[in-house]
């Protein structure tokens, strides 16, 4: 059975003020779950950091759900919270334990609590961007070399999904079911809104990009948000920090640090702008020329066939991956897409 930590050090992690040492002790308690028989190893890489983030959001609002519910008596005083804190430090270890017994009795890979309700992975292993249509009507365009993990229906209080590589989403309203990414360490929550995250496993950093909306990022288990000058915002918490449209998150991983840009300096994040264009027998030529300068980016075909072809078409409010999949079906061609460059090919 694994030991409890101090009510002290956990209220510390909440807090956000723990020293290297006791970061340390938190982490290696942890991790010493992965030396026991039946762990959240054989899960994906991917589904273990959605695990991980998900049980420590869980540990932290169970203390605001028992202060608001009197499970246990709360007063001003500290040494109750500690009381609170170190019964939710054994309450950690026994959902830890009980989530290893459920992993005997469900399929390999999958979440118990996702049995029923299918899980879904979709890995783009191709060089477009593709678009997935989510239960709740929202889109999301995974770009190549990621993969998304959510569930079929989504649950009643809540939308949650799990991001590696880099992904963009046009999330639908709904105010009373918030919609909330997972990536690695950082906590991506939103209501209705389209930003884009980039998150690959080798970076050194994750990135949440927003175009229209307000975005909520937040480092999982952490505290207040400080600010460094007047371009950016340090933040070591879990309050995190709020975005609006054309500002950034970014979180530092060797640091542990999340940090907010008041402007975006990538400017990829043009191609997710949406935008109106109407093209009358144009050259496709012409039309590259358009679409660069109205998403700037690097849009380009070798083939003179393709160049000289001739496009009749209205796109109106579309984003550029939108366009391009339009391309796809009506002229018979794909692309391969690397950062803001798209080359376009025949399939014929």
């Amino acid at each position: 059975m694994k030991k409890n930590l101090p009510a002290e050090l956990l209220e510390k992690y909440f807090a956000g003020t723990c020293d290297e040492q006791e970061m340390a002790m938190i982490h290696a308690w942890y991790t010493s779950f992965q030396d026991a028989p039946d762990d959240v190893s054989v899960l994906p890489e991917a589904e273990q950091q959605l695990f991980k983030a998900m049980m420590w959001e869980n540990i932290k609002s169970n203390i605001d759900a028992a202060e608001n519910k009197n499970i246990i008596p709360i007063q001003p005083q500290k040494s109750n919270l500690k009381q609170v804190i170190y019964w939710l430090s054994g309450v950690a270890a026994v959902l830890i334990a009980v989530f290893f017994v459920r992993l005997k009795t469900s399929p390999v890979g999958v979440p118990p609590k996702m049995v029923e309700n299918q899980q879904q992975v979709f890995t783009n292993t191709g060089n477009t961007i593709k678009e997935l249509t989510l239960s709740d009507g929202s889109r999301v365009w995974v770009s190549p070399n990621s993969t998304l993990t959510y569930l079929k229906t989504f649950e009643k209080l809540s939308r949650k999904v799990s991001l590696s590589g880099e992904a963009f989403f046009e999330v639908t309203k709904d105010h009373k079911r918030p919609f909330s990414i997972y990536t690695g360490n950082v906590i991506t929550k939103v209501w209705g809104t389209s930003f884009r995250i980039r998150a690959y496993a080798a970076d050194k950093t994750t990135k949440v990009d927003v175009v229209t909306g307000k975005v909520s990022v937040s480092v999982a288990g952490k505290g207040t948000a400080q600010v460094s000058n007047t371009n950016a915002v340090i933040a070591s918490a879990g309050d995190g920090v709020m975005l609006l449209p054309n500002q950034e998150a970014v979180y530092d991983k060797p640091t542990d640090n999340l940090k907010k840009n008041l402007e975006i300096k990538d400017v990829s994040i043009g191609m997710w702008r949406k935008t109106s264009l109407s093209f009358n027998n144009t050259p496709l030529r012409e039309v590259f020329r358009i679409l660069n300068k109205s998403f700037n980016v690097n849009i380009s075909s070798t083939e003179e066939s393709i160049n000289t072809d001739n496009l009749k078409a209205d796109f109106t409010n579309e984003n550029l991956p939108t366009i391009l999949e339009i391309l796809k079906k009506t002229l018979n061609v794909s692309y391969r897409v690397n950062g803001n460059q798209f080359v376009l090919e025949s399939t014929q």
